[in-house]
C-alpha cells in the first residue's frame, strides 16, 4: 500500500526551506559563473532607467519625445565620457606613483608617532600590512579600467533596451486578457518604474555634486591628481558608507605623504581630512536622504550585508551595483501586498511608501484587426 498521508506542516516547512535553500545555491552559482554576461548587462539597466528619468526631465520643457531621449543620451554620453576620458589620463600617473607614495607613507610614519606623543609605537611593517595605499590605489585604478572595457557591451544591451521600450506597451496588452488584472499589473509597473529612475537620477545627482565638490576641496588644498579623486568620488559614492569613507580616507592619506616635508604637515592632512569628512557627512546624511526620500529606505544592517554578498559573487564591480539592487529589490516588493512585509522587514524605519501612490495615465487602447 503506498502512503497516501498528507505531509504535517513541520515537513512542508521543512520541504520548502530546502527547495529555496537549493534554488538560491543555484542563483548564486549561476550569477557568478555568469559575470562576464550578466554584469555589463545589469549596468545598462540601470543606464537605461537613467536614460528615462533624464528624458522625463526634459518632457517638463514641452519638448517631443524623440528629442527628449536624444538630448538624454547625448547628456549622457558626454558625462561618460569626459570622466573616463578625465580617469585613463592620469590612471597611468596615478599608478606609477603609487609605490612612490607607499614608500613615503613608510617614511612620515615616525614623524605621525612623535606628533601624537604615543607610548607605544607600532611597527611599520605591522601599519603598512593593514594600510597599503598602493594596493588600493592599484584595485581601483583596475576596477575602473574594467568598467571602462564593457563600456562597448553596456551600450549595445542600453541600445537594445531602448529600442523594445516601444513594444512593451503592446506586449503588456496581449499578456493579460482580463482588463482589470492589466490595469493592476500596470500600475505596478508605473511605480516601480517611476520609483528606480528617481532614485537613479538622485543618486547620480549627488554623485555628480560629491565629485566636484570634492575636486574643489582638494583643488584648493593644491593635492595632486585633485580632477582623478573627484571622478573616483563620483564612482565610490555609489557605494553607501565604504565609498565615502574611502572618498575621504584616501585623498587626505595623499595630502599626508605629499605634505610630509613641510613643518606643519599634520595641519595641513587635518585641514583636508576634517574638509572632506564635513563634506561627505552633509551630503550623505542630509542632502542625499532629503532627495530620495523614501525612496531608499533601506536597513544599514542590510546595506551592509548586501555589499559583502554582492561583493563575493561579482567581486568590485558587484559592491557598486549592491545597493540599486537591493533597492529596486524593495522596491518591487512594496508593489506587492504578499510580499509588502519583506520590504518593510528590509526598510530602515519599518514604513514603505503605499503601492498605490502613482496614479496611472490611461493609454490607448490597442486596436486589433478583424479576422
Amino acid at each position: 500500500m503506498t502512503n497516501t498521508e498528507p505531509k504535517t506542516p513541520l515537513r512542508r516547512v521543512v520541504s520548502q526551506f530546502a527547495l529555496w535553500f537549493i534554488v538560491v545555491c543555484l542563483t548564486v552559482y549561476i550569477l557568478n559563473l555568469g559575470a562576464p554576461i550578466i554584469i555589463p548587462f545589469v549596468i545598462a539597466i540601470f543606464v537605461w532607467y537613467l536614460i528615462n528619468a533624464m528624458a522625463r526631465g526634459f518632457g517638463r520643457f514641452k519638448l517631443p519625445r524623440v528629442l527628449c531621449f536624444t538630448l538624454a543620451i547625448l547628456f549622457l554620453a558626454m558625462g561618460v565620457w569626459d570622466i573616463f576620458e578625465l580617469i585613463s589620463r592620469n590612471v597611468t600617473n596615478v599608478a606609477k606613483a603609487a609605490p612612490l607614495y607607499q614608500q613615503h607613507f613608510k617614511e612620515v610614519l615616525p614623524k605621525i608617532f612623535a606628533w601624537f606623543n604615543l607610548e607605544h609605537q607600532p611597527t611599520i611593517e605591522e601599519l603598512t600590512n593593514y594600510l597599503n595605499i598602493s594596493a588600493l590605489i592599484t584595485t581601483i585604478v583596475k576596477t575602473v579600467s574594467g568598467i571602462a572595457g564593457k563600456t562597448v557591451v553596456v551600450m549595445f544591451y542600453t541600445g537594445f533596451l531602448l529600442y523594445e521600450q516601444k513594444y512593451f506597451n503592446t506586449k503588456i496588452t496581449g499578456m493579460f486578457a482580463d482588463k482589470k488584472l492589466e490595469k493592476n499589473v500596470r500600475q505596478i509597473l508605473h511605480n516601480i518604474d517611476i520609483k528606480v529612475q528617481r532614485y537613479i537620477w538622485v543618486k547620480t545627482f549627488v554623485s555628480t555634486l560629491a565629485g566636484g565638490l570634492t575636486f574643489a576641496v582638494l583643488q584648493a588644498w593644491h593635492v595632486d591628481f585633485a580632477a582623478f579623486w573627484g571622478a573616483i568620488t563620483f564612482l565610490l559614492n555609489f557605494i553607501p558608507y565604504v565609498g565615502s569613507l574611502l572618498s575621504i580616507i584616501l585623498p587626505s592619506l595623499i595630502a599626508l605623504v605629499q605634505f610630509s616635508d613641510q613643518p606643519d604637515f599634520m595641519t595641513s592632512f587635518l585641514f583636508v581630512l576634517i574638509s572632506l569628512g564635513v563634506l561627505h557627512g552633509i551630503i550623505g546624511h542630509a542632502l542625499d536622504p532629503f532627495l530620495m526620500g523614501k525612496n531608499l529606505n533601506l536597513s544599514p544592517i542590510f546595506i551592509i550585508t548586501s555589499l559583502a554578498m554582492w561583493e563575493m559573487i561579482w567581486g568590485v564591480p558587484g559592491m557598486f551595483l549592491a545597493i540599486p539592487i537591493l533597492a529596486m529589490i524593495v522596491i518591487t516588493l512594496s508593489q506587492f501586498p504578499s510580499t509588502r512585509p519583506l520590504a518593510v522587514l528590509l526598510s530602515k524605519t519599518g514604513e514603505v511608501e503605499p503601492e498605490d501612490d502613482v496614479e496611472v495615465k490611461p493609454t490607448a487602447p490597442v486596436k486589433h484587426k478583424k479576422a
